[in-house]
């Protein structure tokens, strides 16, 4: 394990050292509007991010990179929603099996998460070719903060785009020709309407039966429709094996594992979703395999600039996405859980380690004679 030290030699806002060091704040050139297709941070590269390489010459100190990311949030409409409270974070309260936080600290991680997503895509909104067919009715599952589908409705003003999410967490001010509705994913659904394009992204640790969801997703497109998973898996994963065997963030994927094994669900699913795909009767089911840097550590300024991205994501989710868990399936109280979590927030600061997300799209087509 690095010194602590070493730690903070990425953050230029620190004079000091502290025992627990802070993700750094980068501003983000990100001003609320849409992407063009193959546009974004980084408009001149449209490919996709499958493959990294450790930068054995880098420096976290990059003053070039001290422009590029900072926290967002958006305004959010009030609801009549029932939220729970635990540990300090707000949860919606009407899915036992989905534990992550609906809050503005979340919030603002779901869209940097977005722009993660849409970067690693090249720019992209979708991989699947839905340009081969006529688009009038789009349906965002899980949609979030609804960054996606407002996109997506946007650069589609002729196409109908629909929203779907546990919590009431989109904006009030949205296209006319997009809307959100407060729904579980995992009930049967009940839409009045077919959807050609289906958009289903980072649900892994929210659903427990893909193929029920699969199957929905299957009767609810029209003919000739795409269904597209982009998802993560965890255990986490590095090009060096710099992620060691009992390493706090090697500790960390093997707990996320086996607590979500004990409430039905599979951390590593999505590995999953192209034999269900093809079980369920998709045709042309394609799969890519995609790699966001956790850290500043990759070859090449776009790597790095996500990088920092994912490395934020992570550092300031990571009690979000574990500690109810952790807590409730009984891998240690409060206490011990907080600090296993700093633990993981250091490897993930230390330079000499070198973590990726590995994330996984999938898509398929509704056969056309169906």
């Amino acid at each position: 394990m690095a010194e602590h030290s070493r730690h903070m030699d990425i953050d230029e806002t620190e004079p000091h050292a502290s025992a627990h060091p802070s993700q750094p704040e980068e501003p983000l050139a990100y001003h609320g509007q849409p992407a063009a297709q193959g546009s974004g941070l980084f408009a001149h590269q449209n490919e996709i991010i499958s493959q990294l390489e450790v930068d054995s010459g880098r420096s976290d100190n990059d003053s070039s990179l001290g422009s590029e990311i900072s926290s967002m949030s958006t305004s959010m409409r009030s609801a009549d929603y029932e939220f729970r409270f635990d540990h300090g974070r707000r949860y919606q309260s009407s899915n036992d099996k989905y534990h992550l936080p609906n809050d503005i600290q979340e919030m603002d991680r779901l869209e940097l998460q977005h722009l993660i997503w849409l970067e690693l895509c090249g720019g992209r909104y979708h991989l699947a070719p839905i340009e081969r067919i006529n688009v009038a009715h789009a349906l965002d599952i899980g949609c979030g903060t609804g960054n996606w589908a407002i996109e997506f409705a946007n650069l589609h003003p002729h196409v109908q785009v629909v929203g779907t999410d546990l919590s009431p967490i989109q904006p009030d001010y949205i296209p006319m020709n997009c809307t959100f509705y407060i729904d579980d994913a995992t009930h049967e659904w009940s839409f009045h309407q077919r959807f050609d394009y289906i958009h289903v992204r980072a649900l892994t640790m929210g659903i427990a039966d893909w193929d029920k969801l699969i199957d929905q997703a299957y009767q609810f497109l029209q003919p000739g429709g795409f269904l597209e998973l982009q998802e993560f898996h965890i255990p986490l994963e590095s090009p060096d094996d710099s992620i060691k065997e009992g390493s706090a963030l090697w500790n960390w994927g093997q707990k996320i594992h086996r607590v979500c094994g004990k409430l039905g669900i599979d951390s590593m699913g999505s590995l999953h979703h192209p034999d269900r795909l093809r079980r369920r009767g998709f045709v042309d089911v394609q799969e890519r395999h995609l790699r966001c840097p956790l850290g500043p550590w990759a070859k090449g300024q776009r790597q790095k600039k996500l990088g920092w991205m994912g490395r934020k994501d992570l550092y300031e989710g990571i009690e979000g996405i574990s500690k109810k868990l952790f807590v409730m399936m009984g891998e240690g109280t409060e206490a011990e859980v907080d600090a296993f979590l700093e633990s993981c927030k250091a490897d993930l600061m230390d330079p000499a380690i070198h973590p990726c997300m590995p994330l996984d799209v999938i898509w398929g087509q509704r056969p056309f004679d169906s």
